[in-house]
């Protein structure tokens, strides 16, 4: 089994790989290409769906990502292909002799160079001769702590899409720059589609989500945080309901699980404000504790709408934090959260 961190580092390698070969690919047919993750919730055997927009028809292929392809996997992609019409072997290094066994038993695969056979729907593309070494210029990743920033507002605020460069840069805190930067990579892998001659939305939402969520708490998280502490004496993080939030401030972690479904006593608090160390202390009269149950956090979003009863994050926010915890109470709320506030969001 591998530890979080672990999963993490196989999580980013994959996705450098996936990356590089769909650019390639992007590069080579000069299709519309892109990237659709399989949710972390869900266990399909496939890390992913290839969709390719030939003009006339779009194209979704299930994908296995490997860092080689081995002729021993071919039997785990037959398998895996009775489940699924139309399935395709990614990796970043196929041989030549593998590659002609493929195509000879009419099974799909993509290089990390972006050569290619596939041969759905009554089409054939096969691209050859593509060396690895011409690595494909990939769009700059809107995956820093300020491009999460101004991804997060347009995973939440699904219009913000269609605010100027300048007011997104604005309603995010980043620089106009960065708001550009992160804009140009989303339509340059597909993420941004047209609604009509004046609106766009986003596409692939639970790709983006899960990107998100994997790069959250090791990237920008750790610039956020104020502090831990811990409670007065007469109370425990059973009893946050007690504290009454200003406005600015909000629940996260396993109090907004708790508010929203009802089903778990809180061992640790999470909060989200806009307040600085000093009133935070004084209002909640928090004690500074490396090691206690309240993290506190900077908000870096702006608020969408109040008047709930119990302020909570945005559920993107809540589900990535659930799952950060690590616990199995946690993350078994974590996925209730996804089907419940983010399924059909």
């Amino acid at each position: 089994m591998f530890n979080k961190s672990e999963l993490l580092k196989i999580l980013n390698i994959e996705q450098q790989i996936v990356d590089q070969a769909v650019e390639g690919f992007r590069q080579a047919t000069d299709l519309g290409t892109s990237w659709e993750a399989t949710q972390a919730i869900h266990d399909t055997g496939f890390d992913g769906y290839l969709i390719i927009d030939t003009g006339s028809k779009v194209i979704r292929l299930a994908v296995q990502v490997k860092r080689r392809a081995m002729v021993h996997q071919l039997n785990e992609l037959s398998r895996l292909g009775k489940s699924q019409p139309d399935t395709l072997l990614l990796a970043e290094h196929i041989s030549d002799t593998l590659k002609q066994t493929l195509r000879q038993t009419h099974q799909n695969y993509l290089d990390g160079a972006g050569n290619c056979y596939i041969h759905v729907a009554g089409m054939l593309l096969i691209v050859q001769g593509r060396k690895l070494t011409q690595t494909p210029t990939v769009a700059k990743q809107p995956f820093g702590k300020s491009g999460l920033r101004v991804l997060f507002t347009l995973l939440i605020q699904p219009d913000a899409i269609n605010l100027s460069i300048r007011d997104l840069a604005q309603q995010t805190g980043v620089s106009v720059g960065t708001a550009q930067q992160t804009i140009d990579y989303l339509k340059k892998s597909g993420y941004v589609a047209a609604i009509d001659d004046k609106r766009k939305k986003l596409t692939n939402i639970g790709k983006l989500r899960e990107q998100w969520v994997s790069r959250f708490t090791t990237t920008l998280k750790p610039s956020l945080t104020l502090g831990h502490f811990r409670l007065p004496k007469s109370l425990s993080p059973a009893d946050w309901r007690q504290l009454t939030l200003l406005p600015g401030t909000y629940w996260s972690g396993e109090p907004a699980a708790d508010a929203l479904t009802g089903n778990l006593r809180p061992a640790t608090l999470t909060l989200y404000t806009d307040q600085d160390r000093t009133g935070l202390l004084k209002t909640y009269k928090l004690l500074p504790d490396p090691n206690g149950p309240v993290e506190v956090n900077e908000v870096f979003w702006k608020e969408i709408s109040a008047g709930d009863d119990v302020p909570t994050v945005p559920p993107l926010l809540l589900y990535a934090d659930l799952l950060a915890i690590d616990d199995p109470r946690t993350t078994d709320t974590a996925r209730r959260i996804y089907q419940d506030y983010m399924t059909n969001a």
